[in-house]
This record gives structure tokens, C-alpha cells and sequence, in this order.
């Protein structure tokens, strides 16, 4: 920890064992174990580390009427950059973990009007999802581990059934090799004709790796 570092917040989740709030340099991170789960915004509405700014890519391009999915939200990085980029565009944020949702209220201004918030697993919500969405964000880490419901040919088969034609999916995965990294694409590619990977920092065994999914 860094001598400039502050911790505002200690405790406990069920969902996700010991986590915390630190601020460094007026940074504000949500910590669950070793993994920074959210981050707050730096002026140009990001975060300066692709693996969030890069959920939300450069083509897309969300209107007043589109409608977002966040699955995972944590304490809202993905829900405040897509509201810097776009506005107050309606998004959904699911979470099985009401205190990173509580966390993200109270210190990382997850405050947001367009931000409708539900408390659930993302896989059992996934199945009955009421809108369809322009963007769909998949972000599910519990403990620092995906969910093994997360990682299947039937929730990716219900993501792209609440996904408009000219929608995105954009995954957020951490892999051991590119071996890890093919099978996922291919359990993908069984349900979506167009995938893609964007490997953060040029080597799927060092950072995360955003898989870009489309009808």
C-alpha cells in the first residue's frame, strides 16, 4: 500500500470476502481481495485503464432511446462511463452483491438517475430479461472468480436473445494462456457468429482480455 493511500472503507461481503475502499491522489478504487473491482472517473469520463475503458468501444454509439445492460455491475464504472459518453441513456445494473452496490453509493458517486439497479444473480436474470438491449456489458467476478454458470453456451444463448440485432456484448475475461483464451472464444462462437478478442496489453497470461461479441 502506498504511504499516500487512504482506506475509507474495511469490511465483509459473503459475496466477495474482504473488501475495501483506498484513495490515492483523489482515486477511489473498490477493492475485493487482491482484484480492484470499480474505479472512479478521471475528468475525461475514464478510468485510464483499458479494461474498463475499452468495455464500451469507440464504435459504439448509444442514442437517447438505447437501452444497457450491465451484468456485474460492482460499484459502477461501466454505468458512469457509458453516462459521461452517452448521457443519461437508460442502463440496467445487475449485482448479486447488495454491499458493492451500497459501496458504490456512498463512495464512488454511483449516484446516477438512468441507473436502474437490481439485486440478483446475472445468470438467473439473464433468462428472463424484459427489454432488449443496445449494449450488453458481462463483468461477473465473484471472489475474483466467474461464476461457472457464467461461462456456458446457456447464458450466452440468453444474452443474445435480450440483445437487439445491431447490439454489442463486450465480456471482460482474465485468461492463463492463449489455449484458455480459444476455448472461450469458441464456446462463444457457438452461439455468436461474430466474436472477438482485444487483449488489453498484447498477452492474454498478463491482463484481462475483452471479448466482443455480435449477431
Amino acid at each position: 500500500m502506498s504511504i499516500w493511500e487512504k482506506i475509507l472503507f474495511e469490511g465483509r461481503s459473503k459475496f466477495n470476502g474482504e473488501i475495501r475502499v483506498s484513495e490515492n491522489f483523489g482515486v477511489r478504487r473498490l477493492i475485493a481481495g487482491a482484484n480492484t473491482q470499480s474505479q472512479t472517473l478521471n475528468s475525461k469520463g475514464k478510468t485510464g485503464h483499458r479494461y474498463w475503458d475499452d468495455m464500451v468501444p469507440a464504435n459504439v454509439h448509444l442514442g437517447p432511446d438505447s437501452r444497457s445492460l450491465i451484468l456485474g455491475l460492482g460499484g459502477g464504472t461501466t454505468a458512469q462511463i457509458i453516462t459521461r459518453k452517452f448521457g443519461p441513456v437508460a442502463i440496467d445494473g445487475v449485482d448479486i452483491d447488495p454491499l458493492m452496490v451500497e459501496i458504490g453509493h456512498k463512495f464512488l458517486g454511483m449516484d446516477l438517475p438512468n441507473l436502474n439497479i437490481i439485486i440478483e444473480d446475472a445468470a438467473h436474470f439473464i433468462e428472463d430479461a424484459r427489454y432488449k438491449y443496445d449494449l450488453i456489458c458481462v463483468d461477473v467476478f465473484v471472489a475474483g472468480d466467474v461464476p461457472k454458470e457464467i461461462e456456458s453456451e446457456k447464458f450466452f444463448s440468453s444474452v443474445k436473445k435480450s440483445l437487439l440485432p445491431a447490439g454489442l456484448c463486450s465480456i471482460n475475461k482474465i485468461f492463463s494462456g492463449k489455449q484458455e483464451m480459444v476455448v472461450f472464444e469458441n464456446l462463444v462462437r457457438k452461439v455468436f457468429p461474430d466474436v472477438r478478442s482485444h487483449v488489453v496489453r498484447g498477452d492474454p497470461t498478463l491482463d484481462n482480455v475483452i471479448v466482443y461479441a455480435r449477431h
